[in-house]
């Protein structure tokens, strides 16, 4: 999504409030100022990539994608270029040209169907159509490693992809198992011009309806969790209403903690596997799982795969159950325990 300077009104909330720097008001004012003004801060090398900052500008000027473009721009994240090369390879994307077989309505699994198809399985996906791979790979992992443009070059061959396999449906509805890949068809796609001409469905409502529709299944489960958002979560925050739905049909309870909302810490994987902040992701895991079991959570409930990775042996050392949301529907349905 394009910084739109017009928007920014100085106020300084975006730096002031980031839970990775320790900046007054007026030194978070001087320092958007300078990324503005100078195409330049020492901000750039010290943000962990978060994307918290675009959720703590209510005017919705995106100052995160300011800082993302000028870490390419100035190399600011220090990543190598074999690096750089060998991770632009890794997700390039190419023409989808396999035939379908329509099962029911169509569901992108993003780079997770064979890393993590343990998430897949269950009554929650029979009738579903999975697609998957390369070939429609939201690419907004990029926003982590310093190669923004990256989004905007492949951004109209993602699209592509998706409405060819769409012409084998009648209702043109793409459903997203991965948050970011939502954030990438409702926000990035359409700001970078990439016009997006299908309805994009969150994992959220899916689940959520699924489950109002098969409410007689349930097994209320009177569990206390601590969900752990995602960092994309914060590019749309207007979807989350159906996980509290979800969670109250079901009868998960969400705990009240300090690092939750628009305060919450990421899961650190940007720290660990780019930045070379070991320390500091490891201090940052230990205070959240803290603060999840200060507020007697059972346990923590994950939105996105890598963060489940990233936390999940964590969270087992200190006896904090980590879930997976899909998990959680199916413990509800009596699939699994």
């Amino acid at each position: 999504m394009p910084f739109i300077r017009e928007k920014c009104n100085f106020c300084g909330d975006c730096l002031f409030k980031c839970n990775y720097l320790d900046l007054t008001r007026d030194q978070s004012i001087k320092e958007m100022k300078n990324l503005i003004e100078s195409r330049d801060s020492f901000i750039l090398s010290e943000c962990v990539t978060c994307y918290a900052c675009n959720e703590y500008c209510k005017e919705d000027a995106n100052p995160f994608d300011l800082i993302a473009e000028l870490q390419e721009e100035h190399n600011s994240l220090g990543i190598s270029q074999e690096n750089k090369n060998k991770l632009e390879k890794t997700f390039e994307p190419y023409e989808f040209t396999k035939d379908v077989q329509v099962k029911g309505p169509l569901m992108s699994q993003c780079a997770f169907l064979f890393s993590h198809k343990q998430f897949f399985r269950g009554k929650l996906f029979d009738d579903l159509t999975l697609i998957g791979g390369r070939s429609v790979f939201c690419n907004l992992i990029y926003l982590h490693s310093a190669q923004y443009s990256l989004i905007e070059a492949r951004a109209s061959m993602i699209v592509k992809n998706i409405e060819r396999v769409l012409e084998n449906f009648e209702k043109k509805e793409l459903i997203c198992f991965h948050d970011e890949c939502y954030a990438f068809y409702t926000k990035y796609a359409p700001e970078l011009g990439v016009e997006v001409n299908f309805k994009v469905i969150h994992l959220f409502e899916y689940l959520y309806n699924y489950l109002k529709e098969h409410r007689a299944q349930i097994k209320k489960l009177n569990i206390k969790i601590a969900y752990q958002r995602s960092c994309s979560t914060r590019l749309t925050p207007e979807k989350d209403h159906f996980l509290d739905e979800l969670l109250d049909l079901i009868g998960a309870k969400k705990v009240d903690r300090q690092y939750s909302g628009e305060n919450a810490l990421c899961c650190q994987a940007p720290l660990l596997d780019f930045l070379n902040k070991t320390d500091l992701a490891r201090k940052k895991q230990k205070i959240n799982i803290q603060d999840a079991l200060n507020a007697r959570a059972e346990a923590m409930v994950f939105i996105c795969p890598t963060c489940y990775d990233t936390l999940k042996q964590m969270c087992m050392k200190y006896n904090l159950r980590p879930i997976f949301i899909t998990d959680l529907c199916r413990i509800a349905l009596g699939e699994i325990e």
